[in-house]
């Protein structure tokens, strides 16, 4: 099973994702793919990492931006849409500004600003998340119900 996380950077991605990552060890092996420690042309090498992985491992989950539908589309053709979940991450802008300031390592606010204008959002999620309003140990839950859903 694979886990795509769409969403603006400072919207939540990377932190429920990691909530998540610490539940799905309980049910089998993980690798988690994090686009921000991937350096080059990104979406080549999460495509890479996939094909090399798909098999040996219960559980991928990428957090990536994927603003764009044709690398969602890429993740599909590799993997089978029946074995990726899809999940849109909602956070107003604002909101993204200020945790992106609170960050490491924040990008120029005008990346967001761009990103934000380009999302092409998922037409299709398996599932919405709301980060401004539900904490991320909630939101994980809710997403690992899915992924057992989805398995059954």
């Amino acid at each position: 099973m694979v886990i795509i996380f769409c969403g603006i950077p400072g919207s939540g991605k990377s932190t429920i994702a990691e909530e998540l990552v610490k539940k799905l060890k309980k049910l089998g092996s993980v690798e988690f793919f994090i686009s921000d420690e991937i350096s080059g042309q990104v979406y080549k090498k999460i495509s890479e990492l996939l094909k090399k992985n798909l098999n040996k491992i219960d559980y991928i989950v990428v957090d990536a931006t994927f603003y764009k539908k044709k690398w969602r589309e890429m993740v599909y053709e590799i993997c089978g849409r029946d074995k990726v979940i899809t999940l849109d991450i909602h956070c107003p802008l604002k909101v993204c500004l200020q945790r992106n300031k609170k960050r490491k390592n924040p990008l120029p606010e005008k990346v967001l600003h761009i990103i934000h204008h380009q999302m092409e959002r998922p037409e299709h999620p398996d599932l919405v998340i709301d980060t401004q309003n539900i904490e991320p140990k909630k939101n994980s839950a809710l997403i690992l119900a899915e992924i057992i859903k989805k398995q059954f």
